[in-house]
């Protein structure tokens, strides 16, 4: 349903007030930090981080890990020089970890499955060995396969 003429839109509602133009240009400066991050961050360290600011005014880096944290802390230099060419002012970067309040979900490995002719070698090894441990783990191991089979 499209706005009658009486209804405000937002983005007048945020002009309106001085503190939301305040908090609307705050908004807007890291709207556009942010797309000059997406375009400068290598693509796999940009899709686990994002940039902000600081109350000071100098740039943070939000990342998701420890390990992309300390990935772009070796790209520090990189990265100022090519902010400062954005005319970004970058001299006070720091990096910090932030994860995420709803983690990654961990992609899910596929199911290996011991061939016919491997099940029948690890038959013929547990035949060859003393009985110990390790036949014991071969006969619930062929034991789990056989089950399956079936």
């Amino acid at each position: 349903m499209p706005p009658s003429p009486t209804t405000p839109q937002a983005h007048v509602f945020l002009t309106e007030a001085a503190p939301l133009r305040a908090l609307n240009r705050q908004v807007q400066v890291l709207l556009n930090l942010q797309r000059v991050w997406q375009g400068i961050a290598p693509a796999n360290l940009a899709a686990v981080s994002h940039m902000g600011q600081s109350e000071a005014g100098e740039i943070v880096l939000y990342c998701d890990h420890g390990a992309a944290a300390a990935k772009l802390r070796q790209l520090l230099p990189t990265l100022a020089a090519a902010l400062r060419d954005k005319g970004i002012p970058s001299s006070g970067m720091q990096v910090k970890v932030r994860a995420r309040a709803q983690p990654v979900a961990p992609r899910a490995l596929p199911k290996r499955e011991i061939s016919h002719a491997g099940l029948e070698t690890l038959a013929q090894l547990r035949d060859e060995i003393e009985a110990g441990s390790l036949q014991a783990a071969l006969d619930h191991l062929l034991a789990q396969h056989a089950a399956k089979r079936l």
